[in-house]
């Protein structure tokens, strides 16, 4: 279950660092955390669809993993907004204001 999570989570990511050029960091991790895992279980399922028959054959089914994977992300994207949040504080502290 982890490689699998790994891997659409790596196409995830990929999908976020494309996000950071078109806007903010923050609503990268929104679009990560909401867009990216069936996103990425879209690249998954085209690039690696032969290694979903093991997880198959484990009795991991296509929702269930994906549904796992995505409770995760989802989890895990407001701790990515408050430490991008908390970066751009403390960045900020020491840069001039303009009046």
């Amino acid at each position: 279950m982890w490689r699998f999570y790994k891997d659409v989570t790596s196409y995830a990511l990929l999908i976020l660092v494309i996000t950071l050029f078109f806007g903010n960091g923050t609503i990268a991790i929104v679009f990560f955390g909401i867009l990216g895992t069936p996103i990425g279980f879209l690249a998954y399922n085209y690039f690696q669809k032969d290694e979903l028959y093991g997880y198959y054959n484990l009795g991991y089914t296509k929702p269930k993993l994906l549904a796992k994977c995505w409770l995760i992300n989802f989890i895990l994207s407001p701790l990515l907004i408050l430490i991008v949040l908390l970066i751009s504080k403390f960045l900020s502290i020491g840069a001039p204001t303009s009046y």
